[in-house]
Formats: C-alpha cells, sequence, structure tokens
C-alpha cells in the first residue's frame, strides 16, 4: 500500500515540478498568471516535460526507459531550469507562493498560554516607616527629593527689532549730511 502512495507522490512531483519552473520561465513575474492559471500551466508543461524525457530515454540506441534513469534525468532537468528560473527573475513567484502558505499554517498554531500576573510589591512593615515622614505617599519617601532643573525661558526679541536693515550706514556728523549748526 505504502508503495502505491510513494508511486503516486513520486509521480505528481515528477508531473507538476518541472512545469512549475519552466512556467516561471516563460512567465515570471508575479502578475503574469494568478495562482491557478499558473497551476494548470505547471500541469500541462509538466506532462510535456515529462513526454519528451520519457521519449528521449526510450531511444533504440539508449534502452533505458526505466524508474531510475527516468528520475535522473528529470531532476536534472529541473535542476537546469531552476538556474534558468533564476536568472529570469521568477524567484520572486516562489517567495510569495511561500509567503502565503506559511501564513496559512500559522492560523493553526496552538495559542500562547497567557502568562500569570505579577504580584504587587510588598508594602513595608512599621519598622521601616519609623524613619519616613509622615503623610507623604512611599514612593516619595523611599526616595530622596532630587532637584528638577529649572527650564529657563528662553527670550526671544520682539520682530521689530529682529526686523533690521542688513546694513546700516554709520551715522555721519551733521557737517557731512549738509545740515548747518
Amino acid at each position: 500500500m505504502l508503495d502505491i502512495a510513494g508511486y503516486v507522490i513520486l509521480g505528481l512531483f515528477l508531473l507538476i515540478a518541472p512545469g512549475f519552473l519552466f512556467s516561471l520561465i516563460l512567465y515570471p513575474k508575479l502578475e503574469s498568471l494568478d495562482f491557478w492559471a499558473r497551476m494548470g500551466m505547471s500541469l500541462a508543461l509538466g506532462v510535456m516535460l515529462v513526454i519528451y524525457v520519457g521519449y528521449f530515454l526510450a531511444r533504440p540506441e539508449l534502452a533505458m526507459l526505466q524508474l531510475a534513469p527516468f528520475v535522473g534525468l528529470t531532476v536534472g532537468v529541473c535542476a537546469v531550469l531552476v538556474v534558468i528560473a533564476y536568472f529570469r527573475g521568477g524567484f520572486e513567484v516562489i517567495i510569495a507562493y511561500t509567503r502565503v502558505v506559511m501564513g496559512f499554517f500559522r492560523k493553526f498554531k496552538p495559542p500562547k498560554p497567557p502568562q500569570p500576573p505579577i504580584p504587587p510589591p510588598p508594602e513595608p512593615s512599621q519598622e521601616e516607616r519609623k524613619g519616613e515622614p509622615e503623610g507623604l505617599p512611599p514612593e516619595q519617601s523611599q526616595e530622596p527629593q532630587k532637584e528638577q532643573p529649572e527650564e529657563r525661558a528662553t527670550e526671544q526679541p520682539d520682530e521689530q527689532t529682529q526686523e533690521q536693515p542688513k546694513e546700516q550706514a554709520p551715522e555721519q556728523p551733521p557737517e557731512q549730511r549738509g545740515e548747518v549748526s
């Protein structure tokens, strides 16, 4: 029974894998084909490639039409198709499909167990509170008072003082201006 299941899985792989890789060569962009069109194309191209591999191995001078040479030659064809698909840029399709499949399987992860709540810190006893001043909350009484730096207001001059001409001529004495005293 396992032999039959193994042959079925191997047969499906040998039909779909070369066709999928060949479709990556022909249509390297993700937008070229949707998923189902690419799967249909993969099956059709895979059947075509497997027929050519079988025809090549069945030639009388080779006479090697057996399972091991057939699988080996099909894997070799797949290796060549992988290299060509890589240079054509078809691996973005594989990455996109991998993300979709991984997202599908992430839905079935068991949820993380809830973490137990953190207990509050214990309150100090009466003996520890003796040195603290009365009426202050425990947070302020345990820590020494830290001086906070004062914020110095930056003085911004009025708009009138900012609008000065770029160059001012030095003030001239009245004689040079043409005034008589």
